[in-house]
């Protein structure tokens, strides 16, 4: 186990400073003071052997959230914490170049979205459906669509600017969605196409 526990550390630490297209199997290798083959024995691809690492540095920025309490001030602490981990320079870069890399490759796009995305959105959505239950938001939306108003826009300022989000940015978007849950509001009247 040491020797995985240094591949992984290996892998992080080249996440951390290199682009993603300058990461090698020999550059991670080399730097474990391992094989190539002994890498080859636990991973299929550079993609899984980063992903690997990206998940354990996720743990150690990113711990798990502790149940109990508010469940919407836990989720907007939770997406808080998601924002400044977006922020390390070592999460950022690993963060855009696995969700590059799932873009080309199925097999590694549904492995990310199961291991990351599904993770990320079960934690988040037991946060809204627990309100529902103590009332604290409407019980007659769909906790998924909720997930996606509060989310999506972290997610994509993140994907499309220079600049990620941050507390204050995680703040406003609870505000407005929370603004919109908290009250039943008659369903505002279609007009009809004419």
């Amino acid at each position: 186990m040491e020797t995985h526990r240094a591949i992984l550390h290996a892998a992080a630490e080249l996440l951390e400073r290199a682009p993603y297209r300058d990461i090698s199997v020999e550059r991670i290798a080399a730097l474990a003071g391992v094989g190539k083959q002994t890498i080859y024995r636990w991973y299929d691809s550079k993609a899984d052997l980063l992903l690997d690492a990206y998940l354990a540095r996720c743990t150690e920025v990113l711990p798990p959230m502790v149940a109990g309490g508010e469940p919407m001030v836990n989720f907007r602490n939770y997406v808080r914490r998601l924002a400044e981990y977006l922020n390390d320079p070592m999460m950022e870069g690993a963060s855009r170049a696995l969700l590059a890399e799932a873009q080309f490759e199925r097999p590694f796009r549904e492995r990310f979205s199961e291991i990351v995305m599904k993770r990320r959105q079960e934690i988040a959505r037991a946060f809204v459906i627990s309100a529902m239950h103590k009332k604290q938001i409407r019980d007659d939306v769909d906790p998924d669509t909720v997930l996606d108003l509060i989310m999506s826009p972290i997610f994509q300022r993140f994907h499309t600017t220079v600049t990620p989000p941050d507390a204050a940015y995680v703040d406003k978007i609870f505000d407005m969605v929370l603004a919109g849950l908290a009250v039943r509001n008659e369903p505002v009247a279609r007009v009809a196409a004419e």
